[in-house]
C-alpha cells in the first residue's frame, strides 16, 4: 500500500511543477508587458484610452497578484500541512524506536532469563545425575562387597515384626531412591520446558522487533517523501513570493505611469483649452475690431453726412447772404427813390421778413445737428450714474442689443443709464466724442464718459472703467487705461 501512495504523490507534484513553471512564464511576460506599453502610449500624444488601459493593466496585476497570493497562501498551508505530517511521522518514529528499544529490553530480558533457566536446567540435571550415580555406587558397592543387600537385610530379621521393621525400611529406601529420582527428572523436564517456552516467546519478540524494524523504515521513508514534498513547497513559495514582489513592483510602476499620463493628460487638456480660449479671444477682438471698423466707417458716413449738411447749410446761409445783401441794396435803391410806390416798399418788407424766417430755420437747423442732449451742463452727479450704472454689472453684453437685464452693448449702455436720469445722449460710441462737456484725462471724475476707438463708458474712480466690456465679460469694471483714450466728457 505504502508504494503506490508514493507514486501517486509524486505524480501530483510533478504535475504542480509543470503549473508552477507555466505560471513562472506567464509571470515572465506580464513582467515585460509594461515595457511594450510604455513603448507605446509615450511613442504618441497620451489620451485617456491609454490612461485607462494603463488602469486596466494595473487591475489586471492586481487580480494576479491576489490569486498569486491565494495559491501562496494554500502552499503555506501545504506547508504546514506537510510539517504537521513529518511532525506526526517523526513521532511515530520516535514510538516505533522507544518499542523497539522496548522489545529489545524484553529479548534480552529473556535471554538473561534463558541462560538463568539452562543454568537450574544444567545444575538439576547434574544434581540428578550425581544422586542416580551415587545410588548406582551405592547399589554397586553393596553388590561388590557382598555384605549388605536388601534380601540380607530382610533375611537377617529375628521376627516377623522385625521382618516388617525391616521391609518397611528397605521400601521407604527405595521409595526415596525413586522419589528423588522422580523429582530430579521432573526438575530437569520443567526447567527444559521453561527453556523451550523462554525460547519460543523470545523468537516472538524478534518476530515483534522485526515487525517494529519494518515499520520503522516505512515511516523513515514516509519521512523521507514528506520532505521532500516540504522542500517541494518551500521552492514553490519562493517562487511564488518572487512573482508576487515582481507584480507589486510592476503596480508601482503601472502607478508612476498612469500618474504622469495623468499629469501629461491634465496639461494638454490646459494648453488645449487656452489655445482655445486664445482662439476665442482672437476671434472677439477680430469681430471687435471689424465691429469697429464698420462703426467707424458708419461713423465716417454720418460724419460725411453731417459736413454735406453742414456745407449745404453754409450754402443756404450764404445764399441767404447773399439775398440779404441784395435786399439790402434794393432797400437802399428803394430808399433812393424814396419809395414813391407803397406797394414797392410793402414787398420789401415781406422780403426782409422771409430772409429772416430762412436765417431762423438755418439756425435751428445746425443746433439740432450738433445738440449733446437734454441739460448736458455739468451739473448731474457723476456718483448717482455710477450707482445706476453699478446695478447692472454681471449683466450680459449683446451686440447691438438694448436691455441692461438681457443683453446690450457699449453705447447701448450709456445711453441707457443716461437715459434713466432722464437726460438724451447718442446711441453710437463715436458721436458720445462730442457728448457734454470736454475734459482732460488728469481732470477724469467718477461718472465721466470715457472714450476710446471703438468703445466707451463711465469712469467708476481708482483707475477703474466700468462698461458693457464684451461678450466674454459682460457689463463689468476693468482698467480706465486698457486702451488708449480718445476722449473724456463730463455731462
Amino acid at each position: 500500500m505504502t508504494q503506490p501512495n508514493n507514486k501517486q504523490k509524486q505524480s501530483k507534484w510533478d504535475l504542480r511543477r509543470v503549473l508552477v513553471a507555466v505560471m513562472a512564464l506567464v509571470m515572465a511576460v506580464l513582467m515585460l508587458l509594461p515595457l511594450v506599453v510604455n513603448v507605446v502610449v509615450y511613442g504618441n500624444a497620451i489620451t485617456q484610452s491609454d490612461i485607462d488601459a494603463l488602469k486596466a493593466q494595473k487591475s489586471s496585476l492586481a487580480d494576479q497578484q491576489s490569486q498569486a497570493k491565494k495559491t501562496l497562501g494554500e502552499l503555506e498551508q501545504q506547508e504546514n500541512s506537510a510539517m504537521e505530517r513529518l511532525d506526526a511521522i517523526d513521532e511515530q518514529i520516535g514510538l516505533l524506536a522507544d518499542q523497539i528499544n522496548a522489545t529489545q529490553d524484553i529479548i534480552d530480558d529473556y535471554t538473561q532469563l534463558i541462560a538463568e533457566t539452562q543454568d537450574e536446567l544444567a545444575q538439576a540435571q547434574a544434581d540428578e545425575d550425581l544422586y542416580y550415580q551415587r545410588f548406582l555406587e551405592r547399589v554397586r558397592g553393596m553388590e561388590e562387597q557382598g555384605t549388605v543387600s536388601y534380601w540380607e537385610i530382610l533375611f537377617q530379621a529375628s521376627s516377623f515384626s522385625d521382618l516388617l521393621d525391616r521391609f518397611s525400611f528397605v521400601n521407604d529406601v527405595m521409595k526415596y531412591d525413586n522419589d528423588t529420582l522422580e523429582n530430579l527428572d521432573a526438575a530437569r523436564l520443567a526447567v527444559s520446558a521453561a527453556e523451550t517456552k523462554l525460547e519460543e516467546e523470545q523468537a516472538e519478540q524478534k518476530a515483534a522487533q522485526e515487525q517494529l524494524e519494518q515499520e520503522k523504515a516505512e515511516q523513515e521513508d514516509a519521512a523521507e517523501q514528506e520532505e521532500k514534498v516540504l522542500q517541494e513547497v518551500l521552492a514553490n513559495e519562493e517562487v511564488y513570493s518572487k512573482q508576487i514582489a515582481a507584480l507589486s513592483a510592476q503596480q508601482e510602476q503601472l502607478v508612476g505611469q498612469i500618474s504622469a499620463a495623468e499629469q501629461q493628460l491634465a496639461e494638454e487638456k490646459a494648453r488645449k483649452a487656452l489655445e482655445e480660449q486664445r482662439r476665442r479671444e482672437a476671434e472677439e477682438r477680430r469681430r471687435q475690431e471689424e465691429a469697429a471698423r464698420k462703426e467707424a466707417e458708419r461713423r465716417e458716413r454720418e460724419e460725411a453726412a453731417e459736413r454735406q449738411r453742414q456745407q449745404e447749410a453754409a450754402a443756404a446761409a450764404a445764399q441767404q447772404e447773399r439775398e440779404a445783401e441784395a435786399a439790402a441794396a434794393a432797400e437802399t435803391e428803394v430808399e433812393e427813390t424814396y419809395f414813391e410806390d407803397t406797394s414797392a416798399e410793402e414787398e420789401v418788407l415781406e422780403l426782409f421778413e422771409d430772409v429772416d424766417d430762412e436765417a431762423e430755420e438755418v439756425v435751428e437747423e445746425k443746433t439740432v445737428t450738433v445738440s449733446t442732449g437734454k441739460n448736458p451742463s455739468g451739473s448731474v452727479s457723476g456718483s448717482s450714474i455710477i450707482d445706476i450704472a453699478s446695478q447692472y454689472v454681471g449683466n450680459r453684453y449683446v451686440w447691438g442689443g438694448n436691455s441692461l437685464t438681457n443683453g446690450i452693448d457699449c453705447s447701448g449702455f450709456v445711453h441707457a443709464v443716461l437715459g434713466q436720469m432722464g437726460i438724451s445722449s447718442p446711441r453710437q460710441s463715436a458721436s458720445f466724442r462730442s457728448f457734454g462737456k470736454s475734459v482732460s484725462v488728469d481732470n477724469m471724475q467718477v461718472g465721466d464718459i470715457v472714450c476710446y476707438e471703438g468703445h466707451v463708458g463711465f469712469y467708476a474712480g481708482g483707475g477703474q472703467l466700468l462698461s458693457a466690456l464684451g461678450t466674454n465679460y459682460g457689463i463689468t469694471y476693468c482698467s480706465v487705461y486698457y486702451k488708449p483714450i480718445l476722449a473724456v466728457r463730463r455731462v
